[in-house]
Formats: structure tokens, C-alpha cells, sequence
């Protein structure tokens, strides 16, 4: 009889399991034909701004992005859906085992999906290395290259066949900061953990050269 309600227990938390992966956006098999409005759409428009969408507690706004002709001949080129805000505590995506808080992506302008991209607000450099093992053993040992945005930064690269994974590692150093909270009447004073934000870009191929290095807002700009 305990046997028997055991494995009940099992059967009960593997399904909760795997109803809770079922809410965040696959990103190891993504599919490039999936609608814009998958993501954002009517239903969840944000109620005070125009081009604002709410998924969870992250806020995104789409805008249309020129190419660089002269003012007045300019011409629309493709649009981005970028992050505002968003909390460590939602999980929008996922990679196999490894989560991530947000969601960016770029379309053409008829919708088609040109580049995904999910953010891990705040992961050890463990996590991410580990991150970048699991890629290597599925794809092969990544292109690693540096960027540069305010301060060095890795990225990785595995170009597949239809498209191309960029893994990109940012130091978001704050151990120097002391943290100052009050504790009853015993002000404490805590250094804040080091940590990392990771960026996951899946860029469909036929799109690579005008995504990567041509975006420059917002986490979208990390894709070089």
C-alpha cells in the first residue's frame, strides 16, 4: 500500500513538473514560424501605453526601426519587441535546464521572426559555463569572441543549419556595493554577490546580416 501511494506521489509531481516547463517559451528547438502573436497580442496589451505588452511581469514595447537613409527618406526595415521591465522571478523561457526572466525578439515587418532572445538576469559564472558545456556537447565547441558594451564581454557562437546560437556572458559586478538595511534598530551592511547576466540569441540564418551588430537598443544590442 505505501508502495502504491509512493509512486501516486511520483506520478502527481512529474506532471506538476512538467505543467510548470509547459508555461515558458522551448528555446532549444525554436520555431521561427511561430505568429508574433504568440507573444504579444491584443490580450495582453498593456491598458496605458499604445505598442505596450504585459507577459507575466515583464513589459514590452515594439517599435519600428529605420534603416539609416536621411531623414525623410527613410525606410522601415524591420521591429523590435524589447523589454522594459521584468522580474528574476518569472521564467518567460527555457533551455533544456537553464531559465531565463525575459524575452526580446525582432520581426520583419510582415511578422516573421527574424531573431529570439531570452535574458537571464542574474546567473553565476558556474551557471554559465555550464550553460555553455551543454551547448558544446549538443552542437560542438562553440566560436568564442569578445564584444564590447560599456565594458568586455564573451560571446559564444554555434552556427547550426537553418540558424546561428549566440550565448553572450556580461559581468553585472556589484561586489563593491555595500548594501545598507536596517535590522531593528542595527543598521547591517552586506556586500551584494557578484553575478552575471547571460544573453541567448537564436538568429534565423537567412537574417544574419541584419541582425547581428545591427541592433542598438535595449538587450538586442548584445547580438554581435
Amino acid at each position: 500500500m505505501k508502495r502504491i501511494t509512493f509512486l501516486i506521489f511520483v506520478s502527481i509531481l512529474s506532471f506538476l513538473t512538467n505543467c510548470k516547463k509547459e508555461e515558458a517559451i522551448e528555446l532549444e528547438d525554436f520555431n521561427f514560424n511561430t505568429k508574433t502573436s504568440t507573444y504579444v497580442s491584443a490580450k495582453n496589451k498593456y491598458k496605458t501605453y499604445d505598442n505596450y505588452y504585459q507577459i507575466k511581469s515583464e513589459v514590452i514595447g515594439a517599435d519600428t526601426i529605420y534603416d539609416d537613409e536621411f531623414m525623410g527618406s527613410e525606410k522601415p526595415i524591420r521591429i523590435e519587441y524589447r523589454q522594459n521591465i521584468f522580474s528574476y522571478n518569472d521564467v518567460l523561457a527555457r533551455f533544456d535546464n537553464f531559465d531565463f526572466n525575459a524575452i526580446n525578439f525582432a520581426t520583419t515587418l510582415d511578422g516573421k521572426i527574424m531573431v529570439f532572445n531570452g535574458v537571464a538576469g542574474r546567473i553565476s559564472q558556474e551557471e554559465a559555463q555550464q550553460f555553455v558545456k551543454l551547448l558544446n556537447k549538443k552542437y560542438g565547441k562553440a566560436e568564442k569572441s569578445k564584444g564590447s558594451f560599456i565594458k568586455p564581454y564573451d560571446i559564444y557562437t554555434w552556427p547550426l543549419k537553418d540558424r546561428i546560437i549566440k550565448y553572450c556572458v556580461i559581468s553585472d559586478d556589484e561586489s563593491n556595493t555595500l548594501k545598507i538595511g536596517a535590522d531593528k534598530e542595527t543598521l547591517k551592511e552586506d556586500k551584494i554577490a557578484s553575478h552575471f547576466k547571460a544573453y541567448i540569441f537564436i538568429v534565423k540564418k537567412k537574417y544574419t546580416n541584419q541582425i547581428i551588430g545591427k541592433m542598438e537598443s535595449g538587450d538586442l544590442l548584445y547580438c554581435n
